[in-house]
């Protein structure tokens, strides 16, 4: 039996390993993706993007058939790290290509004899720091909480804090032992806090519009390509058994109002669909006020990061002990959901809000407020219309979060209040070619959706960034 220390371990060497490597290939892949032409940047920045934004058990079960039939524990965790790379690297090498130096700064360097190498060590990577460490934090706090990739890739053989906080809960009914878990888990998200502070990471803009000055070297162009490759491969898997799988495309896309073989399911997947919308909105009137007032401090507000590393797995369990003490007509409501999953989307609204505020002059700001903008037309007159892109990416990850998230859920929707991702997963793990193609489909779909979300909010964010340089 795994020990506490030893589910501890694995829990905070998966998360550092995925943010290392993730880090390692996303700044090569950044910089060549800086240098791209804006059409070529924006449509490479959507791909590499769309990993990043689908449910995490999703890709797990995208790769789960390249697997062996028997695994051992370090092949596993090979295989959840891989996975986690290929989630991360893309969002990595986003922050790095929206942080580049200015050309100024570059070609000056070069007057003086630097070489290209030169300055993008003494140079650009400096200004780039603050940004990559801030986005690697993500990284492992996301990789420290991926507790439906770690189930699915793991195929038993690699536990994490969450998955035995879930087995202790659902299945031992061993709540306190599960609590005592969750105090682990914590621990691991307050370490990589600690060293956010001792570094004074900083977020940094996902989207930018400053090319690079550099030729796009040889490593770059291999590792972008095999990024890129790697991406295809798994969305590509699942498009493939779409067609392949059951009734057909066709007779998939009919059978999603209904209840997969033998009525596996307690609603249709597009019940659940409807269900995870309802989620989405809620949250984000929740997340979006919150995140824009923490966005708008001068001091990076950790605590607003936190629970962002914090398992839902975690929260999940947390209120459903909590749902006992609440009024019925509460405490069973679908409206925990979001509720709960607002709470780790928006540290991901302040990550992509804060960059954007913090460029927006003072002076600005001072002045609208003599003029007597305060509050609503603060937001609406001033600040609004100079970060309407960033609020708009906000407001489209915490919509494709709200949608994909698995964890929290699975402790707190269920009967007919069921969302999209458990419906998929449940539709997955039992046997039918027909659920699976029910389950390929409905993935698809939400993949087709990321990949039209991520394109839109990708576009013009030079002439965004150029606002607000003016404006500051």
């Amino acid at each position: 039996m795994t020990t506490n220390f030893e589910l501890f371990t694995t829990t905070a060497l998966i998360a550092s390993f995925s943010a290392v490597v993730s880090a390692f290939i996303g700044y090569p892949v950044g910089n060549w993706m800086a240098g791209l032409g804006q059409r070529t940047k924006r449509l490479v920045s959507s791909l590499v993007l769309i990993p990043f934004l689908l449910p995490p058990f999703l890709i797990g079960l995208t790769l789960l058939p390249l697997q062996a039939t028997e695994i051992n524990s370090i092949t596993g965790i090979f295989w959840i790290i891989s996975a986690h790379v290929l989630m991360n690297a893309g969002f990595m090498a986003s922050v790095v290509a929206a942080s580049q130096v200015p050309k100024d700064q570059i070609e000056a360097a070069s007057l003086d004899g630097a070489s290209s190498l030169r300055a993008r060590l003494e140079i650009e990577l400096p200004q780039q720091l603050s940004g990559i460490l801030s986005a690697a934090l993500l990284v492992a706090l996301y990789s420290a909480t991926s507790y439906g990739l770690v189930l699915t890739l793991g195929q038993g053989q690699v536990e994490t804090l969450e998955t035995r906080i879930a087995t202790a809960a659902l299945r031992d009914l061993d709540l306190g032992f599960a609590l005592l878990l969750a105090g682990l888990q914590t621990a691991v998200t307050l370490g990589f806090f600690i060293l956010a502070r001792a570094i004074r990471a900083e977020p940094s803009e996902l989207f930018g519009g400053i090319e690079s000055t550099h030729r796009k070297s040889r490593l770059g162009q291999i590792m972008s390509l095999g990024l890129l490759v790697a991406i295809v491969i798994v969305i590509g898997g699942v498009f493939l058994r779409s067609w392949s799988m059951g009734p057909g495309l066709v007779g998939n896309f009919m059978n999603l109002a209904g209840r997969g073989t033998r009525d596996v399911l307690n609603v249709s997947v597009l019940e659940a669909t409807g269900n995870s919308l309802r989620n989405l909105v809620v949250a984000g009137l929740i997340a979006l006020p919150i995140a824009w007032l923490a966005s708008g401090k001068r001091r990076t507000s950790y605590l607003v990061l936190l629970p962002i590393g914090i398992s839902p797995v975690v929260f999940g369990l947390l209120f459903l002990v909590l749902s006992g003490y609440l009024p019925t007509s509460f405490g069973t409501s679908w409206v925990l959901v979001p509720i709960v999953q607002s709470l780790f989307l928006i540290p991901l609204s302040y990550q992509v809000m804060r960059p954007a505020r913090q460029a927006v002059s003072v002076e600005i700001r001072d002045a609208a407020m003599i003029d007597g903008a305060v509050g609503w037309r603060m937001f609406s007159s001033v600040e609004g219309p100079l970060v309407r892109k960033p609020i708009t990416v906000a407001a489209a990850f915490v919509a494709l979060g709200s949608l994909g998230e698995f964890g929290a859920a699975s402790f707190l929707a269920y009967g007919s209040d069921a969302t999209l991702p458990l419906v998929l997963f449940r539709l997955i793990s039992r046997p039918g070619a027909e659920n699976l193609g029910m389950a390929m489909t409905a993935a698809s779909l939400f993949i087709v959706l990321v990949a039209l979300v991520v394109f839109v909010i990708s576009g013009d964010s030079r002439s965004s960034r150029r606002d607000r340089q003016a404006a500051a």
